[in-house]
Parts: structure tokens; C-alpha cells; sequence
């Protein structure tokens, strides 16, 4: 098993030194791929003092977000499989046990859990409370790679789309296009979407291979709270479009649903207040285009609380 690692970066040298020396450390991959967003100043080898054969250097001329960096650098990558990774995250020590399990296995891409900072400040291991019931409502704990039931993959499709929680097989990306959504922000839903939708073969791991680290007042994008967030229904209307073409539409429509509406109601506590107005007239607007009555219906007939969700961001209250 050959494993690329990209890494798309912004203004974030210490993180991604820090990255950089730990996974040349693991020694699973066979390369590297830093995606330079157009930091300031710009990061190389020399800046940062951590130079190996394995590791290519790209750089966006100009600031295009995460979802170009890695974009960019996909099209270089020459290992089998791939695995995007943030540059203020750190991989945990079940990782390269993980990348031996998979060695020999046959899948379109392996989702494993994570540790979020949140947690770990009170004692847990893993994942925000949503995300751990949706892992054990799966039944995708097993530490050893399993492949997911369709039951299993329409509960856990609803965790947070984070990019890099999951090992891809490259031929199975680019033989798809599935690629991130070139925005700011919410920039990996697409993958994350499109990967459920075109997979014919999803393995899942419990075991905790990497934290993901949240500062809910830093400068990072994902504290963004502008009009940058709006674009993401760009994101949202590809993946709706996939799925009225996907065979398996029924399996994800409600799921699709659910996620989007407890999207936008975090989307409406994060955005300026200035902004609020505008989001609502824009989800009304997604909502009519995706909803057909027949497709309503379902959607009720499976989770009425996501109909009531609906209805109310609608302007029908209830």
C-alpha cells in the first residue's frame, strides 16, 4: 500500500512543521504534499527546516482556500491511496497500525474516528457526542477494518465532513471526480458527500487514528463568520444534484436532509447578525429547489422532525 499525504496549509508554519516532523516519523508514506493557500510568508523547506525526498512543495498564487489547496495537489499525488490532513491536527499512535491493517485490503475509502480537543479537555477519546452516537448507531466500532453495511452508511454519511478522517483510494476519486468545492469555507462537504454516494466499497475503523484541535476564538478560516459562509450552498447543490442521479437517493435522501438543516442551524449562530436575513432567504430558496412533494414525503415519512425543520425554515411554522 502506497499512501500520500496532503496537506494543505495557510499561514500556519509551526502547525505544519510540527505535522511535517511527525510524518516523516510514522514512515507510512510514500509521499508527502504540502499545498501552500498563499501564505505570508511563504512556506519551504528552508523556512521551516525540514527537508526529505518525499515531500513536494506546491503554492497557490493566490489565496483560493483549503478546497483549492487540496484540489491542486490531488492532481500530483501518486500513491494509491490518499489522505488530506489538516496542518493544526496531529496523528495519533493507531494510525500507522491502521495503515498496516489496510495493507492488501480492497475499498473506495476507510473512515476511521477521531479525537477532538473538546472532549479530551474532559477526559474522553473520540469524537463530539453527535458524531459518537452516529459511529455506535453503525455499529462501526471494530478496531479492525470492516466494510459498512448501506444501513450503516446512511447513519454514519451524517457526521461532521471532516477531509481527514478517511484513507481514499486515488483511482477512486479521480475516476469519479470527487473533488473539494472550491470556497473558503465548508469546502470538504463535496468530498465527503460525493465519497458516500459513488463508493461501492466503504471499510470503517474504531480506532481513534488522529485528533482534530478547536479553537472556537482563533483566526483560522473555520472561525470565519462572513459572507464566506454562504457559499456554501455551492456545495450543497452539487451534492443534491448526484443524488436525484444516484441509484441510491433513497438511501441518502433523509440523511442528506438532516445534515443540511443541523448545518444550517449552526451556519445561523455562527454567521454576523447583519447576515441572518440573508441566509434564511437562501435557504428558502435551496429548500424549493431540492424539494419536490413526492421527495417532502419521504423525507417525513422517515424523520418527521427534519419535515418540521423544514417546514419551519419554509415560513410554514409548526
Amino acid at each position: 500500500m502506497t499512501l500520500s499525504l496532503v496537506i494543505p496549509v495557510w499561514n500556519d508554519p509551526a502547525g505544519l512543521r510540527r505535522l511535517l516532523v511527525q510524518a516523516l516519523a510514522l514512515g507510512v508514506f510514500s509521499q508527502i504534499i504540502v499545498s501552500d493557500d498563499n501564505s505570508v510568508p511563504e512556506v519551504s523547506a528552508a523556512a521551516l527546516g525540514v527537508s526529505d525526498p518525499a515531500i513536494l512543495w506546491l503554492r497557490s498564487p493566490v489565496q483560493r482556500g483549503a478546497g483549492h489547496a487540496r484540489n491542486i495537489a490531488l492532481e500530483r499525488v501518486t500513491g494509491a491511496h490518499v489522505i488530506f490532513f489538516d496542518s493544526d491536527d496531529v496523528f495519533l499512535d493507531e494510525f500507522p497500525v491502521l495503515v498496516g491493517e489496510l495493507a492488501g485490503m480492497t475499498y473506495d475509502f476507510c473512515l476511521f474516528r477521531h479525537a477532538d480537543s473538546r472532549m479530551r479537555l474532559h477526559g474522553g477519546l473520540g469524537p463530539l457526542d453527535a458524531d459518537d452516537a452516529a459511529w455506535q448507531a453503525a455499529g462501526a466500532m471494530a478496531d479492525r477494518p470492516t466494510p459498512l453495511s448501506a444501513e450503516g452508511a446512511a447513519r454514519l454519511c451524517q457526521i461532521s465532513a471532516y477531509p481527514w478522517n478517511k484513507i481514499y483510494r486515488t483511482g477512486f476519486l479521480r475516476a469519479h471526480g470527487i473533488r473539494c468545492t472550491e470556497i473558503v469555507v465548508h469546502n470538504d462537504l463535496e468530498l465527503h458527500w460525493m465519497g458516500f454516494l459513488k463508493a461501492e466499497r466503504i471499510l470503517t475503523s474504531g480506532r481513534v487514528c488522529c485528533q482534530h484541535f478547536v479553537q472556537d476564538d482563533g483566526g483560522r478560516l473555520t472561525n470565519r463568520s462572513g459572507r464566506e459562509r454562504l457559499e456554501v450552498f455551492r456545495a450543497l447543490e452539487a451534492v443534491g444534484a448526484a443524488l436525484v442521479a444516484s441509484p441510491r437517493m433513497r438511501d441518502y435522501l433523509e440523511p442528506f436532509a438532516a445534515f443540511y438543516m443541523r448545518l444550517f442551524d449552526w451556519i445561523g449562530q455562527a454567521v454576523e447578525p447583519e447576515l441572518r436575513a440573508s441566509l434564511d432567504a437562501m435557504v428558502r430558496r435551496f429548500l424549493l429547489v431540492q424539494l419536490s412533494e413526492p421527495v417532502f414525503t419521504l423525507i417525513v415519512l422517515r424523520n418527521p422532525w427534519v419535515g418540521v425543520r423544514i417546514n419551519r425554515a419554509l415560513g410554514g411554522g409548526g
